[in-house]
C-alpha cells in the first residue's frame, strides 16, 4: 500500500520527472510551489522543501494569511 511522507530532497529526480510529465510551468494546485521557485538546482529544491516542511510546522508561525499544511 502507498505510504504518505514528509517532503524529502532525496527524491528530487522522480520528483522531477513526475514534474516534467505533469508539464514543466504548469500549475499544480496544492503543491506550494511558486513561479519563482528554483527547482531543478539541488539547492532550489532544498529550499522548496524546506518551505513545505516549515509550513507544516506547528511550531513555526506561518505566513501572513496562511495556516499550517497538512
Amino acid at each position: 500500500m502507498p505510504e504518505l511522507i514528509s517532503p524529502t530532497t532525496r527524491l528530487h529526480d522522480a520528483w522531477l520527472a513526475a514534474r516534467d510529465e505533469w508539464g514543466r510551468g504548469v500549475h499544480q494546485d496544492g503543491s506550494g510551489l511558486h513561479a519563482e521557485d528554483d527547482v531543478d538546482s539541488p539547492a532550489g529544491f532544498a529550499a522548496w522543501v524546506d518551505r513545505l516542511r516549515r509550513s507544516a510546522d506547528p511550531a513555526v508561525e506561518p505566513e501572513p494569511g496562511r495556516v499550517h499544511c497538512t
